[in-house]
């Protein structure tokens, strides 16, 4: 991927931009592409036309943002952006999960001086007596760093995107991540009808997907129920109303007040959540989470590194996370998601969604209900009517066959949605609106969208006959 040069013509500019203002910009940093658009402005109207506006824009890239960086920080198709040496390229990760080398190149002494900027927005020290760095941007995006201490190769930058729009249930429809059954069966168990919400764990490898299909799921959470996640860096993106995020906090310089996604849990359990959310189970906070799954708090939603379902149990009952036996079966479903290379692309999708069955001696057995066939690349129904479609049954009172009617419905209304381009904040309206039963029938469902379809035209077709204000590419 190329990022056109531009700025080092402007050089000169740049430095007569930073004399006319003086001081007055010193302490700004701004990374979100709202903020540099408004800090372009803002400089423009002050300097009234003295400078070209290009320069203006490699003013604030190169003095107030991060320099030959912010271009990438500024795509939103991109996730994550990484500094991996001296003389290497910069690579970026694209929405597809594809790792991308670009033509950008930053010095040692550039990388060293992107880092020292977010330190000292950060108010942290990194040098060669503390070679590693963890902090956030202005925009809330998480940054890793390192000195060539510690990276022979060159210091190191690692940027994690934040507030991107996330990956929707559509979208993973439509890369096969999941099938619209699936889906449909997936959606019931969150909201268990407002009687019993299952208690979820999406399991995978490095970069499978897990968290992008826990923030998909956790859409399907009822609009009036308090939600409280935790995560050790902030990715879960929702827009219900009463959604409370948390962070975990590394130590400071002398070592002391970390804040541990175990204290962080054991804190929430007092905040009176309906649902919690736990961006990745690694340790202690295992035990805590089932203890909370065990007490009342229906409709947990974790994801836990393992590559199967037996796996991921073998891991709970193991150290550091100790999870005691008894605790094990008020989990209801573990969702396996792989990533995969089909057709010469990199393919995330659920391989296996398992619920647990019983115990031989010390190993817990479990039911496939869904699977993956490589051979005809679809995802295959196999035990339907498991274990969580019988105690939905029997805290519902409906039975079996209404509650499969249910989920043909919404298999129904999942398939419609697919053939329209809605956002993030357009599902969750649906999805709200469906819990309120205002669309007894799939034909006023199809309306709605329909109309909303109409608005988004005339939308896009004001937003194109409106002058577009680009920002220079370095």
């Amino acid at each position: 991927m190329k990022a056109e040069r531009g700025c080092e013509e402007y050089e000169r500019e740049v430095h007569e931009i930073e004399e006319a203002l003086k001081d007055d910009y010193k302490d700004v940093f701004v990374t979100g592409a709202e903020e540099v658009r408004k800090v372009i402005e803002e400089i423009k109207g002050r300097l009234g036309g003295r400078f070209d506006e290009k320069a203006i824009e490699c003013f604030v890239y190169n003095r107030l943002s991060m320099g030959k960086l912010t271009p990438y920080l500024l795509d939103p198709n991109l996730e994550e952006v990484m500094v991996i040496g001296e003389g290497r390229p910069v690579y970026i990760l694209n929405r597809q999960g594809e790792n991308i080398a670009t033509d950008t190149y930053l010095t040692e002494m550039e990388t060293r001086e992107l880092i020292q900027r977010v330190a000292h927005y950060s108010s942290r020290v990194v040098d060669t007596s503390t070679p590693l760095f963890d902090g956030r941007l202005p925009d809330g995006s998480r940054v890793n760093a390192t000195y060539s201490k510690v990276s022979p190769k060159g210091s190191t930058i690692t940027i994690r995107k934040f507030g991107v729009e996330p990956l929707t249930v559509l979208h993973l429809l439509r890369f096969g991540t999941m099938s619209p059954k699936l889906c449909a069966f997936l959606w019931l168990a969150v909201d268990g009808l407002e009687r019993k919400p299952a208690n979820i764990m999406i399991i995978g490898g490095t970069a499978s997907g897990k968290t992008t299909t826990l923030n998909a799921l956790s859409s399907f959470i009822p609009e009036d129920k308090r939600i409280i996640s935790i995560e050790d860096t902030l990715e879960i993106n929702l827009r219900h109303k009463h959604w409370v995020p948390m962070e975990t906090a590394p130590p400071d310089q002398e070592g002391r007040n970390e804040v541990t996604m175990d204290a962080l849990l054991k804190n929430t359990l007092r905040m009176r959540p309906d649902r919690i959310i736990v961006g990745e189970v690694r340790a202690e906070e295992a035990s805590t989470l089932f203890t909370a799954m065990n007490t009342g708090h229906d409709g947990c939603l974790a994801t836990i590194h393992a590559n199967s379902a037996r796996e991921a149990l073998s891991r709970l009952q193991g150290p550091p996370m100790n999870v005691p036996d008894m605790m094990i079966p008020a989990l209801d479903l573990i969702v396996a998601q792989r990533r995969v290379i089909s057709e010469g692309r990199i393919k995330r999708l659920v391989f296996e969604v398992a619920e647990i069955s019983g115990k031989e001696k010390d190993t817990f057995l479990t039911n496939t209900l869904f699977s993956y066939d490589p051979k005809t690349g679809q995802i295959e129904s196999k035990i339907l009517n498991g274990k969580i479609i019988r105690e939905l049954s029997e805290f519902t009172g409906l039975t079996i066959k209404e509650l499969d009617d249910e989920m043909y419905k919404r298999e129904l209304v999942l398939e419609l949605m697919m053939d329209y381009d809605l956002t993030q904040k357009d599902i969750h309206k649906f999805v709200q609106d469906y819990y309120r039963n205002k669309y007894a029938t799939l034909e006023s469902l199809h309306d709605e969208i329909k109309s909303l379809k109409d608005v988004q035209k005339i939308e896009r077709e004001n937003a194109r006959s409106e002058p577009k204000k680009g920002l220079l590419p370095i």
